[in-house]
């Protein structure tokens, strides 16, 4: 009881505690403002900015609020300091609160600038504050530039053997005073410097850390170039292109050749283009056999080093889940594979943003920078995707280079989408295809991206301004080399070292001088000039000639590169000849001919040519009116056609002049008039020839007559000679004279006759020529020669066709047509006796001129026909001629006989005979008497299984006359192979008993078959129901069956022994089937069985298939059931319980759970399998089987309440929907016990919080006064108790017994449960505290501790043991 009381005391203390505690914080006092900077020293170069943070905290007792301000008095103005807020509010005592500055360094400030300012915080309510002060130091920087202070800027023109000097503006961008070092083609050695100066001064600059990077990305760009003519690039033998309009336009392909050819041997570089066209198109036809993207990927004349592959302009920058995206990467994958596959490497060309965005991505691509980033990211993911560890893919940065312009021109103040600047003329039109300076653009970012070298040294004759070309060429190299040091191109080695970086050897004879190469303490941001000379050795070729001006930082120690170019400029000069003057210039011919012209300056030129006639009866025109690429020391042939008047002769004389324009890109050159003359020649000219339009017509040993005509169309009297040469079949002769004088202008004739010999058709032709000063006219005479008939037949030597009634004879003839016509022949027969048909192969013949063939023919004699000797005629006839054959015809008597049967086999077996029946017919010219015979295999004889035997066995017949005989046949004995028994049938004729004729046939022992139709009266019904029917047999067997018909494994009232002939049906027999009460529902079957009483192994059963319909009891189809018959929850918590749900039916079915209730808004309610972390209403269940859902119920709901919940399960069996309900699930929810805000008495008496909370304060210490008294009244009286019991103990008890002491019971020890980690003990009030999240819930009425549930705060297990008693 004292424990008790002691427990209830502290209690007591507790409450009181707790109840005062929210008096104690509104208390006040005063503490410091401490302040600290995560920076409290900024170092800052010019342009840059930094962010501090300072930390203010709290050390008072109460929330407070501070005022922020800078002092920034004796700061320099180059300092701009912004505080990101002027006031932090709400700062809990002992916390903190960060807030930030941002300090900005203006362009142009010096390191004297650097100073310090003052940051005061003061609270808003006091005059309490703290101050903080920060330094701030300007960076020294070093940077050096170098620019051209002369016309034309750093393009400067030159000729061979010349020296100029140039004007050098020398400029310090530091912001300290500085040395700078200046050279050519090489970065100025700083490390020889700093050494000559130790060892002039003895110290070494304390600026010899200095920022050690170099800078190339100033000036005319960063590039080291050389001598053009010197250059010997490795190029690319073979480039192939995929793309679309924007490869097409301008022929970016051509391009990249040309400037290929430019400075090194390439091969060839061609594109597959199409308008807008696609990733997923290219890979479509590479993929396609036969296409010419397919053909040309795997074209076995290319070996291509790299496939440019180009997409659609906007698909590469579109989100990554958008779908044409996803198509072009997967296509560009692909596209890899079959490249990977032919040996070579894919290069993505990044193409670039529309000029001022894309009006249909308004969002996304709303102007150029966004359009371009969005592209550039593009093209990497593309390439991330289609790199793996066995394949690189290389980006040529297009785009970038096309941005890097972009930012040039708004750098120089200019707005680039407006005209008049560089990027703005990079675009056609349409702002999106690519200009000729935009698609040159695009080239040099390639030949730079495959090669590694500087455009600038390319000698390309592609017509751009100079100015502008350079301008573009460097763009593309400071791209490349400059701005993309994250892309990684072919060229580059594993220490990452481009071409751009190596320092270059200027070219031979070249000298290039400044005149002071050290600025010495040049002042911050000021400029300085130097002359540079220049001096052109005399042998040096036309071209651009690069050069790398260097300026170098000697405090900073850094460099930095300006490209200075050289345009040698050429001296053209060109020798002609006429080496064509011995060829043959005839009177009115045409004549082709060249010039000879040689380039003897020291420039490749594209010339124009202008030939005129000055004098002469000739008429001239060139073939090529121009010359390119003509090098320098090359030689070239002028072609051109010269035409003479008809009417000059020898003694005329044509007089030319030719004239060339040069160029070579914007260089003009006129060569110097060459004049020279033509003489022309004798014109001869003749013709051999006849006035025959057709051939003429020619009969065999009939000779025709004809004439050739001579036509002499030169210009002399000339002697002609005809020659002929007679060949067989022809006979041609000379009629007139061999030799004619024919004069010009005039005709010459020959007469002349030709035969032809026998056997000759068709077109022969005869050959003729005249020959004149080497030169021959032919000629050729056509003959028709007519055909003429001719035929001969012949046949047997001796005249005689011999045979016999019954029988055939075949005789050979033989045609010949030994005319020269194809005849058309037909055959006819006369004289034949009664009895005799005679056929030939072929009774029409078509028979080629010269060609022989054999006919044969046959004559057949009935068995009736008459012996003796008759005369017969053979005629074969056309429209031009009749041959004829006679012949003698001999018939003697004959003897013979034939067996037939309708059948080779029979099918025997053990239940009844089977008769083979076969005919004999007497195929003789008399009477006979045939005898008949049965024969047996030895190997395999019929005669041991089957009986056989023979109606009859000799057969008398008159001539031609036919008799059926029988054979009786059964199994004996059952084992006779499969494929049956030979059996032979031998009849002999008795006239001649070398005469027989026999057949053969099998025994074949009976194959055991049968067929089921099963007919049903219906094809489903309920447990306890019966189907009917009817069942036909049909003996689908080789043989006569004997059959039984049953049931298997169920009783259906049916057993049926009949027999059945081959091929017959049973009658139809009954059945009807009993279903089971407790078959399931679905398919189940009855087996009917028919057995074979020939074959006893032969048993063929087949299942009549039914269905068994769905059925359920008066309870339902599912029992849904609760696993608590009510449950309670705290308001704070939640409970569970589950659900089994089971099948009632005799089907399967699914379905899902929900609730119901009109009280289901006062719950969050989840349902999911037991033993699952997945949330899941559906179920699927076979006939019997169960399920258990877990109920998990939250209340929504701050305040007492209570339900009644049901499950409603919506069912579906065998496609038909049910739904059920439960019983109802009361549910409590115990409300919060909430703390009074105030007490509210009758008769309008109130108090308010803070009264209520005094008064309470009272009540507990009056309390607690009252314990106190209370347990010191109960400990008197229990004292003055145990004194009144002794004494009166002491007076009752006399005997010795009583003397004894009192022993004192010694009470049980107990030993407190130690709860583990998922134990807790429920309170009083049926509620428990989770032990993993501390929630109080409500436990499940009813429920006696130890059991377990599960927290619906935390979803772990606890288990809630039983309260022990002490």
């Amino acid at each position: 009881m004292a424990r008790n009381a002691n427990r209830a005391i502290f209690f007591v203390f507790l409450m009181v505690f707790a109840t005062i505690t929210p008096m104690i914080g509104s208390a006040s006092a005063h503490s410091a403002i401490i302040l600290t900077l995560d920076k409290p020293h900024i170092a800052l170069q010019g342009g840059n900015s930094e962010n501090i943070t300072m930390t203010i905290k709290n050390n008072g007792s109460s929330i407070e609020s501070y005022n922020i301000n800078l002092d920034l008095d004796g700061l320099s103005d180059v300092w701009n300091i912004t505080s990101v807020n002027q006031t932090v509010n709400g700062v809990l005592p002992t916390f903190e609160a960060d807030t930030s500055f941002i300090v900005r360094l203006d362009i142009g400030a010096e390191p004297s600038d650097s100073g310090s300012f003052i940051i005061n915080v003061s609270e808003q309510d006091s005059d309490i504050y703290s101050s903080i002060t920060v330094y701030v130091t300007v960076s020294p920087s070093y940077a050096s530039s170098i620019s051209f202070n002369a016309i034309n800027g750093p393009l400067q023109q030159m000729n061979a053997g010349t020296t100029a000097n140039f004007t050098i503006d020398v400029s310090n961008d530091g912001n300290a005073p500085d040395s700078i070092l200046l050279d050519v083609d090489a970065e100025p050695d700083l490390a020889a410097f700093w050494a000559n100066f130790n060892n002039n001064t003895g110290n070494n600059s304390n600026n010899n850390n200095s920022n050690n990077n170099s800078n190339n990305n100033s000036g005319g760009g960063s590039n080291n170039t050389s001598n053009n003519s010197s250059t010997n690039v490795t190029v690319p033998t073979n480039v192939l292109m995929y793309g679309n309009s924007y490869i097409y336009t301008n022929n970016l392909d051509s391009m990249l050749e040309q400037i290929f050819n430019s400075v090194g041997e390439h091969n060839s570089t061609i594109s597959n283009t199409a308008g807008s066209m696609k990733l997923p198109q290219h890979w479509d036809n590479i993929n396609t056999s036969g296409n010419a993207w397919n053909t040309s990927l795997r074209d076995s004349g290319h070996d291509w080093d790299y496939v440019v592959l180009q997409d659609q302009s906007q698909t590469p920058g579109y989100q990554r889940s958008n779908q044409e995206w996803i198509d072009s990467k997967d296509s560009a994958v692909l596209i890899a594979d079959a490249v990977e596959e032919e040996n070579s490497e894919v290069i993505l060309m990044m193409t670039w943003g529309r000029r001022s965005g894309d009006p249909s991505n308004p969002v996304r691509y709303s102007n150029f920078t966004n359009m371009q980033d969005e592209l550039a990211s593009g093209y990497t993911d593309f390439h991330d995707n289609m790199t793996n560890p066995s394949r690189d893919v290389w980006i040529a940065p297009v785009g970038l280079a096309f941005q890097n312009i972009y930012y040039s021109v708004l750098d120089s103040g200019s707005t680039p989408t407006l005209p008049g600047n560089t990027f703005y003329d990079l675009y056609d039109p349409d702002g999106s295809h690519p200009s000729m300076t935009g698609s040159y653009l695009a080239a040099c970012v390639l030949y730079a991206t495959i090669t590694g070298e500087s455009s600038i040294e390319v000698n390309d004759s592609i017509s751009i301004a100079p100015n502008i070309k350079l301008e573009l060429q460097q763009a593309a190299d400071d791209t490349v080399f400059n701005q993309t040091s994250n892309i990684d191109y072919p060229w580059e080695n594993g220490s990452q070292t481009t071409s751009m970086s190596q320092n270059r050897v200027v070219p031979p004879g070249w000298n290039l001088v400044f005149d002071d190469s050290q600025m010495s303490n040049v002042p911050a941001y000021s400029d300085v000039q130097t002359t540079l000379q220049v001096s052109v050795p005399s042998n040096a070729q036309p071209g651009f000639y690069g050069f790398n001006l260097f300026s170098a930082s000697t405090n900073g120690n850094n460099s930095n590169s300006y490209t200075f170019v050289v345009e040698v400029l050429p001296e053209n000069n060109l020798s002609f000849s006429f080496l064509d003057q011995t060829s043959d210039f005839i009177p009115g011919q045409s004549v082709t001919t060249s010039l000879q012209v040689t380039n003897t300056g020291n420039s490749e030129l594209d010339l124009n040519w202008n030939l005129t006639l000055l004098s002469g009866p000739c008429t001239v025109s060139l073939i090529d009116a121009s010359t390119t690429s003509f090098m320098p020391g090359d030689v070239d042939n002028i072609g051109f056609i010269a035409e003479v008047d008809s009417s000059a002769d020898k003694s005329h004389v044509c007089e030319l002049l030719l004239n060339g324009e040069g160029l070579h890109g914007d260089y003009a050159y006129d060569s110097e008039p060459f004049e020279f003359s033509i003489n022309i020649d004798e014109l001869i000219a003749f013709e051999l020839g006849h006035t025959y339009l057709q051939a003429i017509t020619l009969t065999p040993q009939n000779a025709e007559s004809y004439q050739l005509r001579l036509y002499n169309n030169g210009s002399e009297t000339i002697e002609f000679l005809l020659d002929f040469t007679t060949e067989s079949p022809l006979t041609t002769n000379l009629l007139s004279s061999t030799n004619i004088n024919v004069q010009s202008g005039q005709v010459g004739l020959w007469n002349l006759s030709t035969d032809v010999a026998q056997g000759y058709t068709g077109l022969i032709s005869q050959n003729f020529s005249v020959t004149y000063q080497n030169i021959t006219s032919n000629d050729m005479v056509t003959f028709d020669i007519q055909t003429v008939p001719g035929l001969a037949v012949s046949g047997p030597l001796d005249g005689r066709i011999t045979t016999k009634p019954g029988s055939s004879v075949d005789v050979d003839l033989e045609l010949t047509n030994s005319g020269t016509m194809d005849l058309n022949l037909t055959a006819s027969v006369s004289g034949l006796p009664t009895g005799a048909e005679v056929m030939f192969s072929s009774i029409e013949v078509d028979l080629d001129a010269g060609n022989s063939e054999t006919i044969t023919m046959s004559v057949s004699m009935t068995s009736t026909a008459q012996s003796g000797s008759y005369p017969i005629n053979v005629t074969y006839s056309s429209d031009e001629i009749t041959k004829s054959l006679n012949l003698e015809l001999q018939v003697a008597e004959s003897v013979g006989l034939t067996v037939n049967s309708i059948s080779n086999n029979i099918a025997a077996g053990p239940i009844s005979e089977v008769s083979y029946t076969f005919e004999v017919t007497n195929l003789g010219s008399a009477s006979d008497t045939f005898f008949v015979s049965l024969g047996f295999d030895d190997s395999n004889n019929a005669s041991t299984w089957f009986d056989t035997t023979l109606s009859t066995t000799s057969i008398n017949l008159d001539s031609s006359s036919t008799q059926a005989v029988t054979i009786q046949i059964r199994e004996r004995l059952a084992g006779a192979p499969a494929n049956g028994c030979d059996v032979d049938i031998v009849v002999t004729s008795s006239n001649d008993d070398t005469i027989s004729s026999s057949i053969s046939f099998k025994i074949i022992p009976i194959q055991a078959s049968a067929q089921l139709t099963i007919l049903a009266d219906d094809n489903s019904a309920l447990p306890g129901q019966s189907i009917s029917g009817d069942v036909v047999v049909t003996n689908t067997g080789t043989g006569e069956d004997q059959f039984l018909l049953t049931t298997v494994g169920q009783d259906c009232g049916l057993s049926e022994i009949f027999t059945l002939p081959a091929g017959s049906s049973s009658q139809a027999f009954e059945w009807s089937c009993l279903i089971e009460e407790t078959a399931s529902a679905g398919l189940s079957s009855f087996n009917f069985r028919v057995t074979s009483n020939a074959r006893s192994n032969y048993v063929l059963e087949q299942i009549e298939i039914f269905t068994v319909e769905p059925n359920w009891g008066s309870d339902g189809i599912v029992e849904i059931t609760f696993g608590d018959s009510a449950l309670s929850m705290a308001s704070s918590g939640g409970s569970s319980t589950t659900v089994t749900v089971k099948n009632l039916a005799n089907a399967p079915l699914s379905g899902s759970l929900n609730t119901l209730g009109s009280d289901i808004s006062l719950f969050d309610i989840t349902i999911r399998p037991m033993n699952s972390d997945t949330t899941s209403n559906e179920f699927s269940l076979a006939n019997g089987q169960t399920t258990v859902f877990e109920l998990l119920i939250d209340s929504r709901v701050t305040e007492s309440e209570s339900g009644n919940l049901r499950i409603s399960a919506s069912l579906v069996i065998d496609g038909v929907a049910y739904t059920e309900e439960s019983t109802g699930l009361p549910v409590m929810i115990d409300g919060p016990e909430l703390p009074p805000n105030g007490i509210e008495l009758p008769f309008g008496v109130g108090f308010d919080e803070e009264q209520t909370i005094s008064i309470m304060a009272g009540g507990w210490v009056f309390s607690l006064l009252l314990l106190l008294l209370m347990n010191f009244l109960r400990k008197r009286r229990r004292k003055a108790g145990a004194i009144s019991a002794t004494v009166e103990g002491l007076s009752e008890d006399d005997s010795e017994d009583s003397k004894k002491p009192i022993k004192k019971a010694k009470e049980k020890e107990v030993i407190p449960h130690q709860l583990k980690s998922n134990e807790c003990r429920m309170t009083p009030d049926n509620k428990v505290t989770c032990p993993f999240c501390q929630a109080k819930l409500g436990v499940p009425r009813g429920s006696e501790p130890p059991f377990k549930f599960t927290c619906p705060q935390c979803d772990k297990k606890i288990r809630v043991v039983e309260n022990q008693k002490f």
